[in-house]
């Protein structure tokens, strides 16, 4: 029980970090003269967001790998890396096709906070093929503290990298 709340202190969190950001960005919201309104962000703080989401799934994950019936034991472990890609692909061509052909970008614009969810709901989606990733390999045999902790620091590494690169 004491591992539950953890984890839903961990989502709170997670919200209000959301939240904080829509307050701020309604805050740095600057106009153009040739486009409309935009929010300006420096590079660091985009690499120190994304750190302190996939944190919050770290803490996540660790609070139920403590838990004595977790769900890390269940038998879907061996097949999460498929059913993982099998939703992200689904989910990236969903986004694509809504943005593109549906009404995802009027949705967005005048609820900012569904910008927010797609954008935690990715990296939760990319940590937890990670972690199925490497918690397949190593055969089940390394405890889950462990697998967690391998996957987040591969995660981040994955992100600012990715981030260096562009």
């Amino acid at each position: 029980m004491k591992w539950t709340l953890y984890q839903v202190l961990t989502l709170v969190l997670l919200s209000l970090l959301m939240w904080g950001l829509e307050f701020i960005s309604d805050k740095r919201a600057f106009q153009f003269q040739s486009a409309g309104w935009a929010v300006v962000i420096p590079g660091y703080a985009t690499v120190l967001i994304i750190a302190l989401v996939i944190s919050c799934f770290f803490l996540i994950f660790l609070f139920e790998a403590k838990k004595e019936k977790s769900i890390f034991q269940n038998s879907a472990w061996r097949k999460m890396p498929v059913i993982c890609l099998i939703t992200g692909l689904f989910s990236v061509f969903l986004f694509i096709a809504a943005g593109a052909f549906g009404p995802l970008f009027e949705w967005v614009e005048q609820w900012r906070f569904l910008l927010y969810i797609f954008f935690v709901y990715f990296l939760l989606l990319l940590f937890l093929f990670i972690f199925s990733l490497e918690h397949r390999n190593k055969g089940y045999r390394r405890p889950y503290e462990k697998t967690i902790k391998i996957s987040y620091f591969w995660t981040l590494i994955l992100f600012v990298a990715f981030y260096l690169l562009l």
